[in-house]
């Protein structure tokens, strides 16, 4: 099991990859300082070794709306509701 620092550390580090990999280089460069200052990583380096500092990503796929779209309603329109009866109370 790992300790919270080994998770915060791998959050962080797939924090860096996602904002690389959206353009937001501004965030990036700030996940990095904190990598760099906190726990001594340079997330530049690209490390072969055991893969142990890098969690593997996800692969994304493209999206196919056309698969997920509900099937079409043909049965008969839902009937209306009717008004709420008026609640009967004191009249003076």
């Amino acid at each position: 099991m790992s300790s919270v620092d080994d998770r915060y550390k791998a959050a962080l580090i797939e924090e860096h990859d996602s904002y690389v990999r959206s353009g937001r280089t501004q965030d990036a460069k700030e996940v990095a300082r904190i990598l760099k200052a906190q726990y001594d990583h340079d997330v530049a380096k690209k490390d072969d070794g055991g893969g142990e500092d890098k969690p593997k990503l996800a692969t994304t796929l493209p999206e196919n709306t056309a698969a997920e779209k509900p099937a079409e309603d043909t049965a008969e329109p839902k009937s209306r509701r009717t008004p709420r009866a008026k609640p009967q109370g004191d009249t003076k």
